[in-house]
């Protein structure tokens, strides 16, 4: 990473976050399931695209009430507080906890036949469309 975080912004950004991830309807908020712990390391290495706005926003916000320090952020740099926002909500659903409370198992191997007819064929679905043959208009020139 280009830039590191230091104490100071870790604290910045889950107060920030917990603003824009609160605890509710039974789920934990973002400060709950650590968001700034080293998944957000994570997350700026694999997204350094992501890493100038997100660090411009904390630098924005920091040693403020982070209500006012949102707003402020997002009314003058709406895309510093979209890359905090973006960087919460995907430390947030990384979070094993979180997953199982939304019924999300992860990535699953599907199998694949790829000499199999698929369903919306076999069933008929598509029978009127082929049944009235093609039809389409000229573009014009």
């Amino acid at each position: 990473m280009s830039q590191t975080i230091d104490e100071e912004m870790r604290a910045t950004f889950l107060a920030v976050a917990d603003l824009l991830i609160p605890e509710a309807l039974g789920m934990p908020s973002a400060s709950q399931v650590n968001v700034a712990g080293p998944v957000l390391d994570r997350i700026l290495a694999l997204r350094p695209d992501l890493q100038e706005p997100f660090f411009r926003g904390l630098r924005m916000a920091a040693g403020k009430d982070p209500k006012f320090a949102a707003q402020a952020v997002n009314r003058d740099d709406p895309k510093a507080l979209a890359a905090i926002g973006l960087v919460a909500a995907s430390a947030y659903y990384m979070d094993p906890r979180v997953r199982g409370l939304i019924g999300y198992p992860g990535q699953e191997k599907r199998i694949y036949d790829p000499d199999a007819t698929p369903e919306y064929i076999a069933n008929g679905m598509l029978q009127k469309v082929i049944d009235r043959g093609p039809i389409y208009r000229l573009t014009p020139r």
